[in-house]
Order: C-alpha cells, then sequence, then structure tokens
C-alpha cells in the first residue's frame, strides 16, 4: 500500500505525497516499504499531505500531493493588509489605518480576511467627509482635527472662540452682540480669528459732548444750556438722548439758552449756558 508501480521486481515508487521506497526481498512479504505520509507544510493545516492541506488563515494558495521531494507543491502565501489597513500582512496582523475603526481578522476562503475598517465621522463642532478625508473645526471654533489610531481615532481641539472686545455673549458660535453703546456685529467665521465684524464705540450725539473720548461707551454729557442725559443702549442708534435746550430764564428773551437770551428792556447783565443745572448763568437785574 502507499505505492505504485507494475510490481516489486519491476519497481514502486510511493506515491504522490509519501516519502520513502520500496525494495525488493527473498522473504515473505519480498519487499520492505518505507513509504510514509508527509506532513503538511508551513502555512498549512491537515491531516498530512495525502490526506489533504489547506493554507492557513489568511493564506491563499493549494498544497497539492506529488512524487518527487518534498512531495507537495504549496503555494500558500500570505495575503496583504487590505484596504484603509496596515502591517505586515494578514496573518502576521493588521491594523485599521488612523481615522477608521474595526479590525481585520484572519479567515481560511477566499479573500483569506475579514475587513470592518471603516472611516469615522468628523467629531462634534467640525465637518467634513470624515476623518481619514479631513474635518475641519466649524465656524466660530479654533483648533483642529487629526485621525489616531486608537479609539475614538481622532483627536480634536475644536474649541468655541470667546466672544472679542466690546461684545459679550456665551461664545462666538453661540452669538456675541455688540455692548451697549457699541455698533457693529460678530459673526463666526472658519479661519483665525474664527470671526469677522468688529464693534465700534458710536459718538456722542447731537447736543452733548465727551472727554477725553466723544463716545457713548465713556459717557457723553449735554452741552452747555442743555439739560437731561445720554445713556448707552444695545440697539439702534445704541444710545438714548433728552438733551434738551433750556428756556431763557426769568427777565430774558431768545429762542432758548443754547442759541442765546438776552435780559429784558430795563434790565442789564447777561445769561451764559453752562453744563449744570439749572444750565444757565444770569445776572439780569433791574436797573
Amino acid at each position: 500500500s502507499n505505492s505504485n508501480g507494475v510490481n516489486v521486481p519491476s519497481g514502486c515508487n510511493c506515491n504522490a505525497g509519501y516519502a520513502g521506497t520500496v525494495t525488493a526481498k527473498t522473504a515473505d512479504p519480498f519487499y520492505t516499504s518505507t513509504c510514509s505520509t508527509v506532513a503538511c507544510p508551513s502555512n498549512s493545516a491537515g491531516q498530512h499531505v495525502p490526506a489533504g492541506c489547506s493554507c492557513n488563515a489568511g493564506y491563499s494558495g493549494t498544497v497539492s500531493a506529488i512524487t518527487t521531494s518534498p512531495f507537495y507543491a504549496s503555494s500558500c502565501a500570505a495575503v496583504a493588509c487590505p484596504s484603509n489597513s496596515a502591517g505586515a500582512n494578514v496573518p502576521a496582523g493588521c491594523s485599521c489605518n488612523a481615522g477608521y475603526s474595526g479590525s481585520v481578522s484572519a479567515i481560511t476562503s477566499s479573500p483569506f480576511y475579514t475587513n470592518s475598517c471603516s472611516a469615522v465621522v468628523c467629531p462634534a463642532n467640525s465637518v467634513g467627509a470624515d476623518v481619514p478625508s479631513g474635518c475641519s473645526c466649524n465656524a466660530g471654533y479654533s483648533g483642529s482635527v487629526s485621525a489616531v489610531t486608537s479609539s475614538p481615532f481622532y483627536a480634536s481641539s475644536c474649541r468655541a472662540v470667546a466672544c472679542p472686545a466690546h461684545s459679550a455673549g456665551e461664545n462666538v458660535p453661540a452669538g456675541c452682540s455688540c455692548n451697549a453703546g457699541y455698533a457693529g456685529a460678530v459673526t463666526a467665521a472658519t479661519s483665525s480669528p474664527f470671526y469677522t465684524g468688529s464693534c465700534s464705540a458710536v459718538v456722542c450725539p447731537a447736543n452733548s459732548a465727551g472727554s477725553p473720548l466723544n463716545v457713548v461707551p465713556a459717557g457723553c454729557s449735554c452741552n452747555a444750556g442743555w439739560s437731561g442725559s445720554v445713556s448707552a443702549v444695545r440697539v439702534s442708534p445704541f444710545y438714548t438722548s433728552s438733551c434738551a435746550a433750556v428756556a431763557c430764564p426769568a427777565n430774558s428773551a431768545g429762542t432758548n439758552v443754547p442759541t442765546g437770551c438776552s435780559c429784558n428792556a430795563g434790565y442789564s447783565g447777561s445769561v451764559s449756558a453752562v453744563t449744570s443745572s439749572p444750565f444757565h448763568a444770569s445776572s439780569c437785574r433791574a436797573v
């Protein structure tokens, strides 16, 4: 058994997948045979070559029995790591590329691996096709998103930018409003400083002035001869003003104090505009 040929005297050869020889002898059973099964070669598994060997998981190819040494022909070759993964080869182990979640496992049927590596979606406060393709922080956020190989498969530093000078709000993405007395707008943007626009101080309104800065946030006072006040507000025109011209005082006449008052006939003196109540100084006295 395990050999073939016409007969022993003519010569017998071990069957494919067997190693050894068959030699004729004069005593029963008239031959000696060392034909023995060859073990499955490296990167394959099975009982032995004649019974059949299959390439190990992660290897492609076949093992066939032949009659010449080493008595098998093996094409078992390690399969390369599939797309979106990296490593020496499937049997040695493949890991999903940075930005991909999943795993690669070796199996014995084509394509000799299972691959669940899938691109991770862009994290919160960022936008893009997916992490491997690239994600950018949303408008109003500073930072970046990088692909990594460990869970959650990205590193994100996207942080909401604080409201800029002369504005208030939770942050730029949530919305910022110009402070009272300032005009303008703040809009979220994707490039540094991650917002556009600005808030500018409104100049003191008519019939008022400020010192040293003539702007509403710094404070405006009604001009000499005017009574009232100026207050900063958040809605256009970004101030409220009650500055009103003071009427000419007793014993004088004119449109009002700012435009000028003259002492009545029979009175000597003058009327001057001042900035403190009663917003005029009168010296009109009866002659």
